[in-house]
């Protein structure tokens, strides 16, 4: 065992190789998340945007979609979804389009400038993989994109259960 996970065994309070290897993984899915929002900040720069608002462009590139629905398929708030929708508006990026199925949840549409914007970002991010995943199998990336996924949706189904202060 090394000292890492001697140390990550303390913290879990578990001798079970389960619960120590899920403790590790937990954590290193953390330290990759933080250093994914800095890439993803990274190759958004040079294009003057975000993460943050690279994805929001993202959502909406194939069709306009309502504020709300962009929130639930990211995973976030509506409201920071909203604030990011409305700068991306200001800058020209996105517009806003009525919604027949609702009054006032407009549909955020991307516009050329943010075509254009995504396709900068989206060039910068398949140098960063062609470069990141040589010599690295497609079917173990997909097997790790599975295995992510099952724990996300194990993870979700446990919202309900957690403790409330």
């Amino acid at each position: 065992m090394t000292d890492y996970s001697a140390t990550r065994q303390h913290a879990v309070k578990s001798e079970e190789p389960v619960c120590v290897a899920f403790a590790e993984l937990f954590d290193q899915i953390g330290r990759l998340a933080t250093v994914i929002e800095a890439i993803g900040n990274g190759l958004a720069r040079p294009s003057g945007q975000s993460l943050a608002r690279w994805q929001v462009l993202a959502a909406v590139e194939a069709c306009a979609t309502p504020v709300s629905g962009i929130a639930e398929h990211l995973g976030h708030s509506r409201q920071s979804v909203q604030r990011i929708a409305d700068l991306l508006v200001q800058d020209g990026l996105a517009l806003y389009r009525d919604n027949p199925a609702h009054r006032r949840a407009k549909m955020l549409e991307i516009t050329p400038a943010g075509l254009t914007a995504l396709h900068r970002m989206r060039a910068l991010f398949d140098q960063l993989a062609q470069r990141t995943t040589a010599g690295l199998e497609t079917e173990h990336l997909d097997l790790a994109r599975h295995t992510l996924d099952e724990l996300r949706l194990r993870l979700e189904a446990e919202l309900p259960n957690l403790p409330r202060a």
